[in-house]
């Protein structure tokens, strides 16, 4: 209930996505700032648009990130895949930075102190605040919970942190916004092209049309040569441009619990039944000792309960044992630890002391129904809910942390109670009570099936005979096909990757296959729960993909221009009707077709169709015109001008540039990145 955890409550997900990088400047400034680091060469990690960047400072922003992470989600550690994300978004993070530094730059473009204020507690509220200072009970923005917490961030060193880097993103979006508003604001349209932009969009066809589609028309009549291939290759070389990757077939020998470690988990869980049934022991704390999962004391209804446990309330009395049970691959032991009548839910309002024992107590003394508000107002350190005089609405049993859970749970109406929490002290109001339910308080212990040490050791003897007696490409595939084993493959890996198709955190393996050389076998790797053998089968530098891979598509689009020609060649001096007989087509129809859409009824999305037909005479054939799926011939059958006044056609003509996002995110798209990170992760 302090005021960093008021932010975790109402906007943690969003912080942690949100937030820079320059992540711990003020708690780290004796690790961070004094020169030294495990990094002391001056190896590169990547170059960005001609900036060198090195890998101590990549990985100390990095460092900061996960720093923050683990502050935000209050842990001491990280997933692998958690620390994955988070080199990946400081690169994509340091790629922005400077590419759009430049621009920002050159374009004059800044964000005053006075304009964050503005988009946190003035008339320009930015969407990225709203999760973190909406009032709960209105559901709307409220300026005075911004305020608060503003003023009291400095007494706060987390919250402090917290603002400090949001507001160094909040000046990236401003900057953002400054800069696509002066991008549309150049856009201006010409009374000639307010005209053009008439004259196009104020014409509908009616447009008859034979398609004859590519797949109709055998191979065998068209003829496209190497060097034809080739000469388009080399003209569009720049659409094949690729970054280096790497292609690979693997095997797996999963490493999965068999019927015995089941039965031998069951029996270590019925093993400590009648220790847990006992009546000498604190259940909730053998619970704790004992189980997997984290056990949490707390009252439930009937309806909360699993089917398992909702059957075995019925007819149980306290200090029952039910078990062991299994759900999924979990067996579990529980124990009613006692029955109550309890209220459905509770409404209070607190006043939070944090560290002043004293005050705690004064305001004990003197706190009343009339003055509880005003007080909280005044004294509470939970900004959250002291601007609301303390309330915190109806809750739940279990939401709150235990403490002052039972406080709650147990007092009555009107009570006014002081308990001791992780928080600080809490002087509580019990303002109203629901209905009284009866509820169950269980304890369980919970253990998953996992698979022994017997079982991993069988699993590796077996993978590690299949790798040892297959050590080229040719026995890696023989004895796949022999021992019926499924055959998996990695296409396109990237140098940096971390997953290889199913496989997660398979950094071992992306390392080893941008080692090795085509054909090559790997050693057996063990990623998570199961082996895993690879062969390299491709590799593909940086660079321009070979003609041999993008000979068919190449083939492909010079066979179907060549079709259209032909068809063009044999549709000369036909009608319609005679065109779609000697492909053994049909003459199709769209009605009011115009430059507004790039569809036609009967064809689809074909922009080249739509284009030649808007310029085509009245009953005239024109075509062959090569569409994505089809040559057409077609003749325009009726054209009808539309009044389309000069106003609406320069708005029309802005539209067109109103995507401006798509043209500023091949800014960073454009720049030249040379990625080394793979060199030492």
């Amino acid at each position: 209930m302090a005021t960093l955890q008021t932010l975790r409550n109402k906007a943690g997900v969003f912080i942690a996505i949100f937030i820079g990088l320059a992540l711990l400047a003020f708690i780290l400034t004796d690790l961070l700032g004094n020169g030294n680091s495990v990094f002391t060469n001056t190896d590169e990690v990547g170059v960005i648009d001609g900036q060198t960047i090195k890998v101590n400072q990549y990985q100390q922003m990095v460092d900061e990130y996960e720093a923050f992470t683990k502050m935000n989600q209050q842990s001491m550690s990280l997933s692998d895949d958690m620390q994955n994300q988070i080199r990946e978004q400081v690169w994509r993070q340091m790629v922005s930075e400077i590419a759009f530094g430049k621009v920002f730059e050159n374009a004059g473009i800044a964000v005053t102190p006075e304009e964050i204020l503005d988009m946190a507690v003035g008339n320009h509220i930015s969407p990225s605040l709203r999760p973190m200072f909406t009032n709960q009970q209105t559901g709307m923005y409220d300026r005075a919970i911004a305020e608060n917490f503003l003023v009291n961030k400095n007494s706060d060193p987390q919250a402090y942190f917290y603002w400090y880097f949001i507001e160094r993103n909040l000046t990236s979006e401003r900057q953002m916004e400054k800069y696509l508003t002066l991008l549309r604001k150049s856009v201006y349209c010409t009374n000639a092209q307010a005209q053009f932009e008439a004259s196009k969009r104020g014409k509908d066809v009616d447009l008859a049309f034979v398609s004859v589609r590519y797949n109709t028309i055998p191979d065998s009549t068209i003829q496209v040569s190497d060097s034809e291939i080739k000469a388009r290759y080399e003209q569009n070389k720049e659409l094949y441009r690729v970054e280096a990757s790497r292609d690979i077939e693997y095997v797996t020998f999963p490493i999965v619990a068999t019927a015995a470690d089941r039965d031998q988990t069951e029996a270590a869980v019925a093993a400590m039944k009648e220790d847990f049934g006992a009546d000498d022991i604190d259940a909730y704390r053998f619970a704790q000792q004992n189980s997997e999962s984290t056990v949490t004391e707390r009252f439930m209804t009937a309806a909360q309960l699993s089917s398992t446990l909702a059957d075995f309330v019925k007819g149980a009395n306290v200090g029952d044992v039910c078990g062991p049970y299994v759900e999924g691959e979990t067996f579990k032991l529980s124990r009613l630890v006692a029955v109550a009548q309890r209220p459905d839910s509770v409404k209070a309002r607190h006043i939070l002391i944090r560290d002043n024992a004293s005050l705690a107590d004064s305001l004990m003394g003197v706190a009343n129904a009339s003055n509880f508000a005003s007080l909280a107002r005044q004294f509470s350190e939970d900004p959250g809910s002291a601007i609301n005089g303390g309330d915190l609405d109806w809750f739940t049993d279990g939401v709150m942390v235990p403490e002052f859970n039972e406080a709650c749970f147990t007092g009555r109406k009107g009570d006014i109670v002081k308990v001791e929490s992780q928080f600080g002290t809490h002087i509580i109001n019990i303002q109203d009570k629901g209905v009284p339910t009866q509820k169950y308080s269980i304890a369980t212990i919970d253990k998953t099936v996992q698979f022994s040490s017997e079982t991993h050791q069988n699993v590796y003897a077996q993978a590690n005979q299949f790798a040892s007696a297959n050590r080229t490409q040719e026995q890696f595939n023989a004895a796949i096909d022999t021992l019926n084993l499924v055959k998996r493959y990695g296409t396109n890996i990237r140098s940096n990757a971390y997953n290889i198709s199913s496989l997660r955190q398979a950094r071992e393996i992306v390392k080893w296959a941008f080692e090795a050389e085509v054909g090559d076998v790997s050693d057996l790797f063990e990623i998570g729960d199961e082996f895993v053998m690879a062969v390299l089968v491709k590799e593909q530098e940086k660079g321009y993909a070979p003609i041999s891979e993008v000979a068919q598509s190449i083939s492909r689009d010079l066979r179907n221009e060549k079709l259209a020609a032909q068809v063009s060649a044999t549709a000369e001096g036909k009608t319609l009707e005679q065109i779609a007989e000697i492909y053994g087509a049909n003459v199709d129809s769209a009605a009011n077709v115009n430059f507004a859409s790039n569809s036609v009824t009967g064809a689809g999305m074909e922009p080249n169709l739509v284009a030649a037909a808007m310029a085509a005479e009245v009953g005239k054939i024109g075509g062959a015109v090569k569409g994505n799926n089809a040559a057409y011939m077609f003749e325009v059958r009726n054209a009808e001008e539309k009044s389309f006044d000069n106003e609406t056609a320069q708005n029309a003509y802005q539209q067109q540039f109103s995507g401006f996002e798509y043209y500023v995110s091949q800014i960073v798209t454009d720049v030249e990145v040379e990625d080394n990170r793979n060199r030492f992760y």
